[in-house]
């Protein structure tokens, strides 16, 4: 279990945001799912809103993107320099969604499209570091990346962040900083656009696999068993991607 309390090294996932059509909807799946504290969101900003737990971040919730055809979840890397970030990412053949924007007092952030396809974000913390923890039961605990072009998506992290990549298997790859793992890359499905996937920390994934679909989420992988733990890819009922994952105690060390 980890708290997250100040800014991470460059290129550390760090936030989740789900971009959907319908904010309330997205929130109260989540609220009746895993019980988090979500509020209203305010119109000043555009109704997004944040899920809690035990008064920390998890992820926020907010308005589908012009042009988004989904609902769609975009995860943030940490970066100390949004703007040179973006400039360097266009240079490696990313596609610029959103310029980088200030959010007063919270900090800066900028959206792109990586060359395998893939949105992803980047954030620049000066008041909000991103999650409230890593690992604890209901907040993020993995990433991956689904993406059109393996190769490309993986020359691209490598370049921007100095990502080391390494097979897992299956055509899939590892993306560590240093020691530490932080997502793997993989292809999409022929019937899925490129997306990430976070994965949530539960207890018991059967039933919570089992109350999701109750609640309206389509399962689209698994659930699946692996050396050191199992998971599920699923969808909301408005089709935003996210996993669940139960671990072993081998986790930490696996990680």
């Amino acid at each position: 279990m980890t708290a997250r309390t100040t800014a991470q090294t460059p290129g550390t996932p760090t936030w989740l945001d789900l971009w959907v059509g319908d904010i309330p909807a997205t929130a109260t799946f989540f609220r009746d799912l895993l019980g988090y504290d979500i509020p209203d969101g305010t119109p000043e900003f555009g109704g997004y809103t944040v899920a809690h737990r035990d008064d920390r971040y998890v992820f926020g919730i907010g308005t589908e993107m012009p042009g988004q055809q989904h609902d769609l979840a975009s995860l943030y890397l940490a970066t100390d320099d949004v703007e040179a970030t973006v400039a360097r990412a266009q240079e490696l053949g990313a596609t610029i969604l959103k310029e980088p924007t200030e959010i007063p007092g919270h900090g800066h952030m900028a959206v792109v499209t990586d060359p395998g396809g893939v949105t992803v974000a980047f954030w620049q913390a000066t008041g909000i570091v991103g999650y409230g923890a890593v690992d604890e039961l209901g907040f993020p605990c993995w990433q991956d990346c689904l993406t059109g072009d393996v190769e490309r998506s993986a020359a691209f992290y490598r370049d921007l962040f100095g990502f080391a990549t390494e097979p897992m298997g299956d055509g899939v790859l590892l993306a560590r900083l240093g020691d530490d793992g932080h997502f793997t890359i993989g292809a999409c499905t022929e019937v899925d656009d490129p997306h990430w996937v976070s994965y949530l920390l539960v207890e018991d994934l059967d039933a919570m696999t089992a109350r999701a679909r109750s609640l309206g989420a389509s399962v689209t992988m698994g659930p699946m068993d692996i050396p050191f733990g199992r998971f599920v890819h699923l969808t909301t009922p408005g089709g935003a991607p996210f996993g669940l994952f139960q671990g072993t105690g081998d986790l930490p060390a696996e990680a």
